[in-house]
């Protein structure tokens, strides 16, 4: 069967070559509502129900259908509301495998939803597919569903939007790294299909964990760089010619279909907006209205619940085709804000002034919320994430006696005693090689001596004085507990 599909698919693919050549505009105010993990019920009926009082004109579902192995049902479902010739594109879940080929299975009744309303696409559809409808490009694939996503999805993906000039492109597939979701997830898809999606400036939609979370705009999303915190994201494309990287895109989850919500476990400086059980979440879709106002550059999304609550809402802006590309040098001919890059890979959301010339944006945070590893950036080579070492923890201490909220206070003897026979156990340390465990074990003891001095002396310091030194102290200690033998096993 799997054959069959590809045959009919092939049928149209001299009519996709020439759909995809097209970069027409989206029809003002068209309306995609993504979806993601819906099972079959009445929750799952409510967001449909959502969708169509929306006014929505396409359904992207990235994945995991009525997790009960029924294609029929679950297309009668869709159909019951949305209606039998409704645009409802779709990625392969996890949940979906065992029924996507053959003959009856899920991909026969998308295939068959395609054909009636004419629609073409190329390759595997929902598995290693794209297609243009009505201005937008899809690209649906896979990962670690059928394959791995490193070495061939991220191929195709890279492929398939280096071939096409959409204003417009959306990446959709199911399954996440655990960094790009909030929840209980582990790796699973392998970063590349992330990072060729960015760089080709398509809008990256996924589901697997049944919350919803979106990002900032990401220069990076291996390393969860954020280009910008603003609520409207330009989305661009990398320019190969280049040396820099000029690639921006944002990443969602849309999981709460209707199968059931999680709560949250993980956060992150890269996300702009997380709706899970935690917050209160209740199923729900989030819509992205293109061409919004008659501008062909312009989608408004907001994620709807079903009781009505919008909990995120944001502009998009595409210079991904249609318009001069991101500028990279430090003087370059584009309209004002277009984005750009001063050449400095400490500063981000750089954008071109109204005389052209490259500013730089803010400083960027190379934050990775790891106590072990000390966080510094080489406008030559971004971010840097060094190991502790024990002159790390030596300024620390060395700074615990020249703290600014200190001023014109005298340490308490006690403090500074136990802080500089530390410091001087883990210089000879540093200096000698030797005895290095001992020393920090020792200068552990000495902290924990020095902590409860200071909450004894405490009254004759201000408030201020007293609350930097225990956090100059715990900061010390936590990046000492880092350097224990086995501590990072």
């Amino acid at each position: 069967m799997r054959a069959a599909v590809a045959a009919l698919a092939l049928s149209a693919v001299i009519a996709a070559e020439s759909v995809r050549a097209q970069s027409a505009a989206p029809p003002v105010d068209f309306t995609i509502a993504f979806i993601g993990d819906q099972g079959l019920g009445s929750n799952a009926q409510a967001v449909l129900t959502l969708i169509r009082s929306e006014g929505a004109d396409v359904v992207l579902h990235s994945g995991d259908f009525d997790y009960q192995d029924d294609p029929k049902a679950w297309d009668d479902q869709i159909s019951g509301i949305l209606g039998r010739d409704f645009p409802y594109f779709a990625s392969a879940g996890n949940h979906d495998a065992a029924r996507f080929y053959g003959p009856g299975g899920y991909q026969e009744f998308l295939a068959a939803r395609m054909n009636r309303l004419g629609i073409a696409w190329r390759g595997d559809l929902g598995v290693q597919s794209s297609f243009t409808y009505r201005g937008i490009f899809f690209v649906l694939t896979a990962p670690d569903v059928f394959g791995d996503g490193d070495g061939l999805y991220d191929l195709f993906i890279a492929r398939e939007l280096a071939a096409d000039d959409s204003t417009w492109r959306i990446s959709s597939w199911h399954e996440d790294m655990q960094l790009m979701q909030v929840g209980g997830k582990d790796d699973q898809t392998g970063w590349g299909v992330y990072e060729q999606s960015r760089r080709g400036g398509a809008i990256i939609a996924t589901a697997h964990e049944h919350s919803y979370s979106r990002t900032y705009l990401l220069s990076s999303c291996r390393d969860q760089t954020v280009a910008s915190t603003a609520s409207t994201l330009i989305l661009s494309r990398d320019d190969p010619s280049t040396p820099a990287d000029e690639g921006r895109s944002f990443v969602f989850v849309s999981g709460l279909g209707g199968k059931s919500i999680r709560s949250q476990l993980l956060d992150g400086p890269w996300w702009a907006s997380v709706d899970t059980s935690t917050q209160g979440a209740n199923y729900g879709a989030l819509f992205g209205v293109f061409d919004y106002q008659g501008d062909p550059a312009v989608a408004h999304f907001y994620f709807k619940e079903i009781g009505g609550r919008v909990v995120d809402d944001f502009f998009v802006r595409s210079a991904a085709a249609g318009g001069p590309r991101p500028c990279t040098t430090a003087v370059c001919d584009c309209p004002e804000a277009t984005p750009c890059d001063d050449g400095d890979a400490c500063t981000v959301d750089d954008a071109c002034d109204a005389g052209g010339v490259c500013r730089a944006g803010a400083p960027r945070s190379c934050e990775d919320f790891d106590a072990c590893t000390v966080d510094t950036c080489s406008p030559r080579s971004g971010c840097d994430h060094r190991p502790i070492v024990l002159a790390d923890v030596r300024r620390v201490l060395t700074r615990g006696s020249r703290v600014e909220a200190c001023a014109g206070q005298r340490l308490p003897k006690s403090v500074a005693r136990r802080l500089g026979r530390a410091r001087r156990l883990l210089g000879r340390a540093s200096r000698t090689g030797n005895g290095a465990g001992r020393a920090i074990t020792r200068a552990l003891h000495l902290l924990g001596q020095a902590e409860a001095a200071l909450g004894s002396a405490q009254q004759h310091l201000s408030p201020g004085c007293a609350a930097a030194l225990r956090g100059q102290l715990d900061d010390a200690s936590t990046k000492m507990s880092c350097l224990r033998p086995g501590s990072r096993a």
